[in-house]
Protein backbone atom coordinates (compact mmCIF):
# COMPACT_ATOMS: atom_id res chain seq x y z
CA UNK A 1 0.00 0.00 0.00
CA UNK A 2 1.40 3.40 -0.96
CA UNK A 3 0.63 6.84 0.41
CA UNK A 4 -1.16 7.67 -2.84
CA UNK A 5 -3.41 4.61 -2.67
CA UNK A 6 -7.13 5.28 -2.95
CA UNK A 7 -9.35 4.33 0.01
CA UNK A 8 -10.55 1.20 -1.77
CA UNK A 9 -6.96 0.21 -2.55
CA UNK A 10 -6.09 0.71 1.11
CA UNK A 11 -8.89 -1.65 2.14
CA UNK A 12 -7.88 -4.23 -0.47
CA UNK A 13 -4.22 -4.12 0.57
CA UNK A 14 -5.18 -4.36 4.22
CA UNK A 15 -7.31 -7.46 3.65
CA UNK A 16 -4.60 -9.12 1.56
CA UNK A 17 -1.87 -8.30 4.08
CA UNK A 18 -4.04 -9.71 6.87
CA UNK A 19 -4.44 -12.99 5.02
CA UNK A 20 -8.19 -12.48 4.71
CA UNK A 21 -8.23 -13.26 0.97
CA UNK A 22 -7.76 -16.99 0.60
CA UNK A 23 -7.14 -18.82 -2.68
CA UNK A 24 -8.32 -22.42 -3.02
CA UNK A 25 -5.70 -25.09 -3.48
CA UNK A 26 -7.82 -27.68 -5.25
CA UNK A 27 -11.46 -27.82 -4.23
CA UNK A 28 -13.29 -24.55 -4.94
CA UNK A 29 -15.12 -22.61 -2.29
CA UNK A 30 -18.90 -22.94 -2.60
CA UNK A 31 -20.70 -19.86 -1.31
CA UNK A 32 -24.09 -20.07 0.40
CA UNK A 33 -25.49 -18.53 -2.78
CA UNK A 34 -24.31 -21.61 -4.68
CA UNK A 35 -21.53 -19.95 -6.66
CA UNK A 36 -18.24 -21.82 -6.91
CA UNK A 37 -15.21 -19.57 -6.55
CA UNK A 38 -11.44 -19.89 -6.14
CA UNK A 39 -11.56 -17.05 -3.59
CA UNK A 40 -12.84 -16.79 -0.03
CA UNK A 41 -12.76 -13.48 1.83
CA UNK A 42 -12.67 -13.91 5.61
CA UNK A 43 -13.37 -10.46 7.02
CA UNK A 44 -13.71 -11.92 10.52
CA UNK A 45 -9.94 -11.67 10.83
CA UNK A 46 -10.39 -7.91 11.23
CA UNK A 47 -11.81 -8.57 14.70
CA UNK A 48 -8.35 -9.64 15.89
CA UNK A 49 -6.22 -6.93 14.28
CA UNK A 50 -6.73 -3.46 15.71
CA UNK A 51 -4.64 -1.61 13.12
CA UNK A 52 -6.34 -3.30 10.16
CA UNK A 53 -9.74 -2.76 11.69
CA UNK A 54 -8.99 0.93 12.13
CA UNK A 55 -8.01 1.31 8.47
CA UNK A 56 -11.26 -0.25 7.29
CA UNK A 57 -13.40 1.69 9.76
CA UNK A 58 -11.74 4.98 8.85
CA UNK A 59 -12.54 4.38 5.17
CA UNK A 60 -16.12 3.34 5.92
CA UNK A 61 -16.76 6.30 8.20
CA UNK A 62 -15.33 8.80 5.72
CA UNK A 63 -17.35 7.28 2.88
CA UNK A 64 -20.68 7.11 4.69
CA UNK A 65 -20.92 9.79 7.37
CA UNK A 66 -22.27 12.53 5.08
CA UNK A 67 -24.66 10.14 3.33
CA UNK A 68 -26.02 8.86 6.63
CA UNK A 69 -26.69 12.40 7.82
CA UNK A 70 -28.20 13.64 4.57
CA UNK A 71 -30.51 10.61 4.21
CA UNK A 72 -31.65 10.63 7.82
CA UNK A 73 -30.43 7.09 8.51
CA UNK A 74 -30.97 6.48 12.21
CA UNK A 75 -29.84 2.88 12.87
CA UNK A 76 -27.30 0.34 11.66
CA UNK A 77 -28.26 -3.32 11.22
CA UNK A 78 -25.66 -6.08 11.02
CA UNK A 79 -26.11 -9.37 9.21
CA UNK A 80 -25.85 -12.49 11.37
CA UNK A 81 -23.05 -13.31 11.86
CA UNK A 82 -20.78 -11.75 9.25
CA UNK A 83 -21.91 -8.17 9.73
CA UNK A 84 -22.51 -7.95 13.47
CA UNK A 85 -19.08 -6.84 14.66
CA UNK A 86 -18.56 -4.35 11.85
CA UNK A 87 -22.07 -2.93 12.30
CA UNK A 88 -21.35 -2.39 15.99
CA UNK A 89 -18.04 -0.62 15.31
CA UNK A 90 -19.57 1.54 12.59
CA UNK A 91 -22.63 2.40 14.69
CA UNK A 92 -20.29 3.59 17.44
CA UNK A 93 -18.39 5.77 14.95
CA UNK A 94 -21.65 7.23 13.61
CA UNK A 95 -23.26 7.56 17.05
CA UNK A 96 -26.25 5.45 16.00
CA UNK A 97 -28.14 2.54 17.58
CA UNK A 98 -27.27 -0.92 16.30
CA UNK A 99 -29.35 -4.05 15.72
CA UNK A 100 -28.75 -7.33 13.95
CA UNK A 101 -30.79 -9.41 11.55
CA UNK A 102 -31.02 -13.13 12.22
CA UNK A 103 -30.69 -15.62 9.39
CA UNK A 104 -33.86 -17.31 10.61
CA UNK A 105 -36.78 -16.02 12.70
CA UNK A 106 -36.86 -16.52 16.44
CA UNK A 107 -40.46 -16.16 17.54
CA UNK A 108 -43.32 -14.65 15.57
CA UNK A 109 -44.19 -11.47 13.74
CA UNK A 110 -42.33 -9.17 11.39
CA UNK A 111 -39.65 -8.37 13.98
CA UNK A 112 -38.84 -12.02 14.79
CA UNK A 113 -35.54 -11.81 12.90
CA UNK A 114 -34.40 -8.55 14.48
CA UNK A 115 -32.42 -8.27 17.71
CA UNK A 116 -32.48 -4.79 19.20
CA UNK A 117 -34.95 -1.94 19.23
CA UNK A 118 -35.91 -0.06 16.10
CA UNK A 119 -35.96 3.70 16.58
CA UNK A 120 -39.13 5.62 15.71
CA UNK A 121 -39.47 6.19 11.96
CA UNK A 122 -36.59 3.79 11.41
CA UNK A 123 -34.39 4.35 8.38
CA UNK A 124 -31.72 1.68 8.20
CA UNK A 125 -28.23 0.97 6.93
CA UNK A 126 -27.67 -2.79 6.52
CA UNK A 127 -24.10 -4.06 6.94
CA UNK A 128 -22.63 -7.34 5.66
CA UNK A 129 -19.22 -8.61 4.60
CA UNK A 130 -19.36 -9.49 0.89
CA UNK A 131 -21.82 -9.51 -1.99
CA UNK A 132 -21.75 -11.54 -5.20
CA UNK A 133 -25.07 -11.46 -7.07
CA UNK A 134 -26.85 -9.27 -4.45
CA UNK A 135 -29.69 -11.75 -3.93
CA UNK A 136 -29.09 -12.19 -0.20
CA UNK A 137 -28.96 -8.42 0.25
CA UNK A 138 -32.32 -8.06 -1.49
CA UNK A 139 -33.77 -10.80 0.72
CA UNK A 140 -32.50 -9.04 3.85
CA UNK A 141 -33.95 -5.78 2.58
CA UNK A 142 -37.38 -7.40 2.23
CA UNK A 143 -37.18 -8.73 5.79
CA UNK A 144 -36.23 -5.32 7.16
CA UNK A 145 -38.89 -3.50 5.17
CA UNK A 146 -41.48 -5.95 6.53
CA UNK A 147 -40.91 -4.42 9.98
CA UNK A 148 -42.14 -1.08 8.67
CA UNK A 149 -38.66 0.42 8.51
CA UNK A 150 -37.28 2.28 5.52
CA UNK A 151 -34.35 0.38 4.05
CA UNK A 152 -32.52 1.70 1.00
CA UNK A 153 -28.82 1.38 1.84
CA UNK A 154 -26.48 -1.57 2.24
CA UNK A 155 -22.76 -1.52 3.05
CA UNK A 156 -20.36 -4.38 2.34
CA UNK A 157 -16.60 -4.72 2.71
CA UNK A 158 -16.30 -6.18 -0.77
CA UNK A 159 -18.58 -6.05 -3.79
CA UNK A 160 -17.26 -8.49 -6.37
CA UNK A 161 -18.91 -6.37 -9.09
CA UNK A 162 -18.35 -9.11 -11.68
CA UNK A 163 -21.54 -11.16 -11.38
CA UNK A 164 -24.22 -10.46 -14.02
CA UNK A 165 -27.58 -9.10 -13.01
CA UNK A 166 -26.56 -7.74 -9.62
CA UNK A 167 -26.90 -4.06 -10.54
CA UNK A 168 -30.28 -4.58 -12.20
CA UNK A 169 -31.55 -6.51 -9.17
CA UNK A 170 -30.45 -3.76 -6.78
CA UNK A 171 -32.10 -1.12 -8.95
CA UNK A 172 -35.31 -3.14 -9.18
CA UNK A 173 -35.55 -3.23 -5.40
CA UNK A 174 -34.42 0.37 -4.91
CA UNK A 175 -31.41 -0.64 -2.86
CA UNK A 176 -28.23 1.42 -2.87
CA UNK A 177 -25.06 -0.64 -2.44
CA UNK A 178 -22.00 0.93 -0.84
CA UNK A 179 -18.73 -1.01 -0.85
CA UNK A 180 -15.25 -0.42 0.52
CA UNK A 181 -13.51 -2.38 -2.26
CA UNK A 182 -14.23 -4.39 -5.39
CA UNK A 183 -12.79 -7.72 -6.47
CA UNK A 184 -10.69 -5.95 -9.12
CA UNK A 185 -8.81 -4.09 -6.38
CA UNK A 186 -8.37 -7.24 -4.30
CA UNK A 187 -7.10 -9.08 -7.39
CA UNK A 188 -4.59 -6.31 -8.06
CA UNK A 189 -3.47 -6.32 -4.42
CA UNK A 190 -2.93 -10.09 -4.53
CA UNK A 191 -0.78 -9.78 -7.66
CA UNK A 192 1.19 -6.89 -6.16
CA UNK A 193 1.80 -8.80 -2.92
CA UNK A 194 3.39 -11.67 -4.85
CA UNK A 195 3.61 -15.24 -3.66
CA UNK A 196 1.02 -16.62 -6.09
CA UNK A 197 1.90 -19.63 -8.19
CA UNK A 198 1.50 -19.53 -11.97
CA UNK A 199 -1.51 -21.81 -11.59
CA UNK A 200 -3.14 -19.47 -9.07
CA UNK A 201 -2.51 -16.47 -11.30
CA UNK A 202 -4.16 -18.25 -14.23
CA UNK A 203 -7.07 -19.40 -12.07
CA UNK A 204 -7.76 -15.89 -10.79
CA UNK A 205 -7.56 -14.48 -14.32
CA UNK A 206 -10.08 -17.04 -15.60
CA UNK A 207 -12.41 -16.39 -12.66
CA UNK A 208 -12.21 -12.62 -13.13
CA UNK A 209 -12.93 -12.89 -16.84
CA UNK A 210 -16.02 -15.09 -16.45
CA UNK A 211 -17.10 -15.98 -12.89
CA UNK A 212 -20.28 -17.66 -14.12
CA UNK A 213 -18.49 -20.08 -16.42
CA UNK A 214 -15.84 -20.71 -13.76
CA UNK A 215 -18.59 -21.58 -11.28
CA UNK A 216 -20.35 -23.95 -13.68
CA UNK A 217 -17.10 -25.72 -14.54
CA UNK A 218 -16.32 -26.24 -10.85
CA UNK A 219 -19.66 -27.55 -9.61
CA UNK A 220 -21.39 -24.31 -8.71
CA UNK A 221 -24.49 -22.57 -10.00
CA UNK A 222 -24.72 -20.54 -13.19
CA UNK A 223 -26.45 -17.23 -13.81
Amino acid sequence: MTLSASPSEQVASTLVRLGAVRISSGQPFIYTSGWASPVYIDTRLLMSDVAARRVVLDVATAALADHVRSQGINAVVGAESSGIAFAAWLAERLNLPMLYLRKRPLGWGNAARLEGLLPPDAKLLYVDDVTTDARSKVAATAALRATGAQMHDCLVFVDYAIYPGARALLAEHKLGLHSLAHWAELHAALIEAGGLSDEQIQTLAAFSADPVQWSIEHGGVGA
